[in-house]
């Protein structure tokens, strides 16, 4: 009987070993075919591998929302804006707009041509974009940096590629930060293995069946959303969300992105948050002949001219409610 257990043992000993060197080869064959991948589980963002060289003196993990700026620089101050001239006190009858978003908030474009239609004498322009976040990542810098500025009016902007979690990020071997965008809300996912194994990241990718479960993203957006609007209200604060098109003819919008359009209008409507879609005047534009886009070829970003329009379109819609829309003649 001994010798049948110690043979029972020795064969799932060679078993276990097998297995662990195959897990090994494999391990190691992802490594190498595809390096720096999420390996069907998500997609890597891409921000911080700058041709130019590491960009970890500007970005920084952040375990409350994946990663961050780094702060109180000359690009981004303490409180997670863009750096500007104002002063931290609130000054008597001057409305402090507060602008959050991603790259087309970081990028400026849209900021700018809402100041140069509503002036400077009764408006400061704040600036909390962040290029490469995503509406989750958003609410959480609001809430633990952003608020500190104690804005009265804030408007959130939302764009078709905002249904994502909050990323991965950590530090490779090289002292390079990474970033992955899962592709199902994080509380599903190991971060420690994510991070560690290739393998880990194959199996979490067949999970999903390799695609967005865009039902679980979007219940994730909602709640956020739900968050910052009750937090907003509470302190008295305005809160309006733009929902930004893709800056290509609509029949040129393929299934998912027809999709995201209507799930931001659906959770906007539940939530019953002021918004303005900015499809109307992207489409006058669009027809009029005007340069929508920011270069040629990149849907995602608007340009100058059709910002402009925005502006104008915002404007007579009533944006900034505080004070009366200038005259234009």
């Amino acid at each position: 009987m001994t010798g049948t257990v110690q043979r029972s043992l020795a064969r799932a000993g060679m078993i276990a070993a097998g297995l662990a060197l195959a897990c090994a080869l494999c391990e190691i064959s992802l490594r190498v075919s595809f390096p720096g991948s999420a390996v069907g589980a998500g997609t890597e963002c891409r921000i911080t591998r700058d041709p130019r060289g590491p960009l970890t003196s500007v970005f920084t993990i952040d375990p409350e929302f994946g990663f961050r700026p780094v702060l109180g620089n000359r690009l981004y101050s303490g409180y997670g804006t863009l750096t500007n001239a104002y002063p931290a006190q609130k000054r008597a009858g001057v409305t402090r707009l507060l602008f959050v978003g991603d790259s087309i908030m970081a990028r400026g474009r849209v900021v700018n041509a809402l100041r140069e239609f509503y002036g400077t004498n009764r408006f400061e322009y704040w600036n909390a974009g962040v290029e490469s976040f995503n509406t989750v990542q958003e609410v959480r810098y609001y809430l633990k940096y952003n608020a500190a500025i104690r804005p009265d009016h804030v408007i959130l902007g939302f764009h078709l590629n905002d249904f994502e979690t909050t990323p991965v990020a950590f530090y490779d071997d090289a002292g390079n930060l990474v970033i992955h965008a899962p592709d199902v809300p994080l509380d599903r996912l190991n971060p420690w293995l994510f991070r560690h194994s290739y393998l880990y990241r194959f199996f979490a990718g067949l999970r999903t069946g390799r695609h967005k479960d865009r039902d679980a993203l979007a219940g994730e957006v909602t709640e956020n959303l739900r968050v910052l609007r009750d937090r907003l209200a509470a302190d008295g604060i305005a809160f309006t969300v733009l929902v930004f098109p893709l800056f290509k003819p609509v029949p040129e919008w393929d299934a998912d992105e027809r999709d995201a359009a209507k799930r931001i209008g659906g959770i906007l409507d539940v939530l019953q948050i002021q918004n303005v879609n900015l499809m109307p005047p992207f489409e006058a534009a669009l027809a009029e002949g005007i340069q929508t886009q920011e270069t040629p070829g990149d849907w995602w970003h608007p340009g100058d001219a059709v910002c402009r329009r925005f502006a104008e379109y915002l404007g007579q819609k009533g944006l900034i409610r505080s004070l009366p829309v200038p005259d234009r003649q």
